[in-house]
């Protein structure tokens, strides 16, 4: 009796192991099909999994600091150069001294704030080169999509 208790036991465990890695989920053959589909007009819905999966990543770009959205003049100007003076105070006088000198060359993309965020995610799921996905990971050649078709003013 112990040792089908102890048989029970060790299958449950087992069980309770192996369950989370037979559940994972991997979207990344779906969303490059729905990419491929809209890109050769096969989708044509407002709404589709490429395009949502763009704009969540353009929201966690945003979290990240990787990219803005501001306004089109913003992004147009060209920042002061911050004097030698300043750059020094704000090295020895404040600790995140990072954040007071930032500028367009921080970010990797700068999308602009009038832009229409649907559009924005139909343009890039468009120019999307699905071949690419032979060799890298889907967030690395979206992440290049967007660089290119946004970018800084350097």
């Amino acid at each position: 009796m112990k040792k089908l208790k102890y048989r029970m036991l060790s299958i449950v465990v087992t069980s309770v192991l192996l369950i989370p890695t037979i559940v994972l989920a991997d979207f990344k053959s779906d969303i490059i099909a729905s990419c491929s589909a809209y890109q050769q007009g096969l989708d044509k819905s407002e709404i589709n999994a490429c395009k949502l999966y763009i704009d969540g990543f353009i929201d966690s770009s945003l979290l990240t600091k990787d990219g803005a959205v501001k306004p089109q003049a913003m992004i147009d100007r060209q920042p002061k150069e911050q004097s030698d003076f300043l750059k020094r105070a704000y090295r020895t006088r404040v600790v995140d001294y990072s954040s007071y000198l930032k500028t367009h060359k921080d970010y990797q993309f700068c999308i602009p704030l009038d832009s229409d965020r649907r559009k924005v995610a139909s343009g890039i799921a468009k120019s999307i080169d699905i071949n690419q996905l032979d060799n890298k990971p889907l967030k690395e050649v979206l992440f290049e999509t967007i660089i290119a078709d946004f970018p800084c003013p350097k």
